[in-house]
């Protein structure tokens, strides 16, 4: 599964942590080579505020998905439930918290990725 190591935009390094985002666009990536295989993959591309600045991070998630699948844990936040069928663009500008996990990979670079996905909590 590839996810971006740094930001396209402004090559920074994304410290783990949680942090309020939202979400830029969203884009389906069809035919893309994993392992042996080739999958369709939605791209969910998330600004966040780190620190003073904004970042950038894109996270894909598996298609067609499952309840069980991390895009469906996404669509929970959101909606409170997985619906059978949704449209991408209505997630575009959904405000929400992600949680920014590192693993190391064999060749000594960092993995960025969005672990989890929080939905924002209206306190009025």
């Amino acid at each position: 599964m590839a996810i971006l190591r740094r930001s396209r935009y402004d090559g920074s390094y994304i410290p783990e942590g949680i942090y309020q985002a939202v979400i830029l666009y969203v884009y389906i990536d069809s035919a893309v080579k994993v392992g042996d295989n080739l999958s369709d993959q939605i791209v969910i591309v998330y600004q966040a505020a780190v620190g003073q600045f904004l970042r950038t991070v894109r996270e894909r998630y598996f298609l067609p998905y499952r309840e069980n699948c991390r895009l469906a844990s996404v669509l929970q936040s959101f909606l409170g439930y997985v619906p059978d069928q949704f449209d991408s663009d209505n997630l575009i500008d959904m405000d929400c918290y992600i949680r920014i996990h590192h693993k190391e990979l064999a060749s000594g670079q960092t993995w960025c990725y969005v672990d989890e996905v929080f939905p924002m909590v209206d306190e009025s």
